[in-house]
């Protein structure tokens, strides 16, 4: 069982009871995740004097994590391809999002601040059914016109959540792509679906296939590749 209480130093903390635990426990997770981990028959009290006890910790160890892990908040403004991130108060106890033909409107609640955990998960949310839904309309028309323009032959492609790689080539020349690239420009959004086309031809990194490459981008690969390198594929 689960609840989330309110600490007066450590801010949101969330009590986990478990019969699996044996003694009490404290822990902290990046972004910043605090639980409170206690045996299924200890009271309470109990439970709340041992946090007091490593308010000093957790509040140091928070520090330390906020460091080595930054949260970086999704809040307008935002675009992504064809839509920008609106924020607007819920009229119900519920947040909701919907987007339109140029907006992600993400209502949420007037006890619901859009920088918390919680608000955050709904804004991401939606934003990346936004952005699966324009990969899908936008890379496989795109796909197909650079295709014809040079000349290549390819299977399916497919759209995913992808975070590791901005798109891939199968041994039966279907590609995929990650939806995250629908934060990028046009032009590096090119430059990754005509470095998958030439998987086609060449399923390495070897000369020959950067050769095709450069060649086809009148010798701007390099370039190009170095201006995707700061970019992530993730929503922000």
């Amino acid at each position: 069982m689960q609840q989330v209480i309110r600490h007066p130093r450590i801010g949101e903390v969330t009590l986990s009871r478990t019969r699996r635990a044996h003694r009490l426990s404290v822990s902290v997770r990046p972004p910043g995740r605090v639980r409170l981990t206690l045996p299924a028959r200890m009271p309470l009290r109990e439970g709340l004097a041992f946090l007091d006890e490593k308010a000093d910790w957790v509040i140091e160890t928070l520090r330390r994590v906020a460091e080595r892990h930054p949260v970086r908040l999704l809040l307008p403004p935002y675009r992504t391809w064809s839509h920008e991130l609106e924020l607007v108060e819920a009229l119900g106890e519920r947040p909701s999002a919907w987007i339109t033909a140029d907006r992600i409107r993400v209502a949420l609640p007037a006890g619901m601040a859009p920088e918390t955990e919680e608000g955050q998960q709904v804004i991401r949310a939606a934003v990346e059914r936004t952005l699966r839904c324009e990969a899908k309309e936008v890379l496989p028309v795109m796909t197909a016109e650079i295709a014809r323009r040079f000349g290549f032959r390819y299977g399916r492609v497919t759209v995913r959540a992808a975070r590791g790689r901005w798109g891939s080539c199968s041994s039966h020349d279907d590609l995929s792509f990650s939806i995250f690239l629908m934060r990028l420009p046009r032009h590096l959004i090119e430059y990754v679906i005509l470095h998958e086309l030439c998987h086609t031809r060449f399923k390495d990194h070897s000369p020959r296939f950067h050769a095709l490459l450069d060649r086809l981008l009148e010798g701007r690969e390099k370039a190009l590749r170095a201006e995707l390198r700061s970019h992530a594929p993730e929503v922000i």
